[in-house]
């Protein structure tokens, strides 16, 4: 029934990776999420990286806008 639906076989590494994918996404430290799955920090690393650059690119606009909350604000003198 489920070939006939055309429905892909999961397997449970796939569930693993999509749950590696998911703490990334959602900001987990990557050292806590290797640990959730008894890998090294490096061995995650090595397996997940692909995934990392767009979440510098998000890392990127969320430093931006916290900066840029900053450099609207005008600063009072400074005695001196």
């Amino acid at each position: 029934m489920v070939r006939k639906a055309g429905v892909k076989k999961i397997r449970f590494h796939d569930l693993r990776h999509t749950h590696a994918s998911f703490l990334l996404r959602i900001g987990i430290n990557p050292k806590a999420a290797a640990e959730r799955l008894g890998m090294t920090p490096a061995m995650f690393n090595e397996r997940y990286s692909h995934l990392l650059p767009t979440m510098q690119d998000e890392a990127v606009d969320r430093i931006e806008a916290e900066l840029k909350k900053y450099s609207e604000k005008t600063l009072d003198p400074v005695d001196k």
